[in-house]
């Protein structure tokens, strides 16, 4: 087994990256994508002006001309899809010491079917890609999944919804070749559903819901020939979760939510890792003026293992952010947080994450928008006396030709410094992205 640390900072380079500080809690936040009520939907219109005063992030810019408009089907729906190409070349490639670099190709497809209906919704999601690298052809890889959300509106106020959603993916989060180090990228096959039910009549909300993963982890070969016990790793999750919401005005609210999950090793050479995971989360959100906001979460998350040899324990976490609009083209976005972060497939429990993020997105013109992003993320690997800084820092920029077709390009660098030298690289990537959809 090994242990893959993310990099925080490569997502705000990408055309999704993180925009605004939404709803700071966590919990429940996939379901809130389906859920949804009329009622809430039409409270907008009356008590939410942020948008007819002006104040709203350059990302939420209405783009007239440059965004996808879909094509219309028989029936109330909306097809999008899309079809991108994207070039990358990073001289780090295995994040080791000694670099290695290489350029790799991505092409990938999808498209989304929507429902375009006043009352009730459904969406099905279907995309694709694959990786190709130009000198280490063994670790290219080709990925898929599907998605399913819908929501029927029982009333005005009350919804119930659900999602479901499998796919193949790849861990690319390659290690330098060493005889017991797997030579491709490692395949994993995770299946999720949720269903949920909500109340929402504008000013109380309140959401509770059921979900279950099963992933397996596939056996990859070895530089040595040898096939790597990957699978040990596969395990399946059922979770459940309740939150509330109080909206005391248009720009203030308050939350709580708390979350319990059952985690279990499906191979019984790993049964040792089945586990409890407790969380709980209480915070607000505030709107100082249109153009000034922030939002906390504080709360506790404690793991709990079956056997008494594995490392049980509990810790704080936290989640803040705030955004200014000091002009309507510039948004100024700060963001701070102390997470649990686990993988799959880890050998050890995890790290504690300290991270603070920074950005700012620039309107350079109607259909140009700029961004720069840095952050700083200290990583302690529980049960062991490893520690991790690591920083990043990157810039992109969006060219929106018109509504069809976009170009990104960006460059980020990131730099770990660890108490393991093994671990310590600096990397940087430069990328292109053209990206065209209907």
């Amino acid at each position: 087994m090994r242990f893959r640390a993310y990099l925080t900072g490569l997502a705000a380079l990408l055309l999704l990256g993180v925009a605004t500080p939404a709803a700071a809690q966590e919990i429940g936040q996939d379901a809130l994508g389906y859920l949804g009520t009329f009622a809430f939907a039409e409270s907008l219109r009356t008590w939410d002006l942020v948008k007819e005063y002006g104040g709203e992030s350059v990302l939420d810019h209405t783009r007239d001309g440059f965004q996808p408009i879909g094509m219309r089907l028989a029936g109330g729906h909306l097809f999008f899809p899309w079809i991108q190409a994207k070039t990358d070349f990073d001289d780090n490639l295995f994040r080791a010491p000694d670099k290695n670099g290489d350029l790799r190709s991505t092409l990938s497809t999808g498209a989304e079917l929507q429902s375009n209906f006043s009352r009730h919704m459904i969406k099905l999601t279907f995309g694709g890609e694959t990786v190709d690298f130009k000198t280490h052809k063994a670790l290219n890889f080709t990925n898929g999944t599907a998605r399913a959300d819908w929501r029927l509106d029982l009333d005005a106020a009350d919804s119930i919804g659900g999602s479901f959603q499998t796919g193949l993916s790849h861990d690319d989060n390659f290690l330098p070749p060493a005889p017991d180090v797997v030579a491709a990228a490692i395949p994993v096959w995770s299946s999720r559903a949720g269903l949920g039910y909500m109340h929402d009549a504008g000013r109380i909300a309140l959401a509770t819901g059921i979900d279950y993963q099963r992933t397996y982890v596939y056996d990859t070969p070895t530089y040595s020939g040898a096939i790597a016990d990957e699978s040990k790793a596969d395990n399946e999750t059922a979770g459940a979760y309740a939150l509330a919401i109080y909206r005391f005005s248009p720009g203030y609210q308050a939350f709580v939510a708390g979350r319990v999950d059952r985690q279990l090793a499906l191979q019984e050479r790993a049964a040792y890792k089945n586990n409890n995971n407790y969380r709980a989360e209480a915070g607000i959100s505030y709107e100082l003026d249109p153009l000034l906001k922030f939002n906390l979460m504080m709360g506790y998350n404690y793991v709990k293992y079956d056997s008494d040899l594995q490392y049980t324990f509990g810790t704080t976490i936290f989640k803040g952010g705030l955004q200014w609009l000091p002009t309507h083209r510039l948004t100024v976005s700060l963001d701070a947080s102390r997470q649990l972060q686990r993988t799959i497939t880890a050998p050890d429990f995890g790290q504690l994450a300290d991270t603070v993020q920074a950005r700012l997105q620039y309107d350079v013109y109607h259909n140009i928008i700029g961004r720069i992003d840095a952050s700083v993320q200290r990583n302690q690997f529980i049960g062991s006396s490893r520690i991790d800084l690591l920083w990043s820092a990157g810039v992109s920029l969006d060219y929106l030709f018109n509504e069809n077709l976009a170009l990104t390009l960006g460059y980020e660098h990131t730099d770990r410094a660890s108490t393991d030298s093994a671990f310590s690289y600096n990397d940087n990537r430069i990328m292109a992205i053209l990206k065209l959809s209907q």
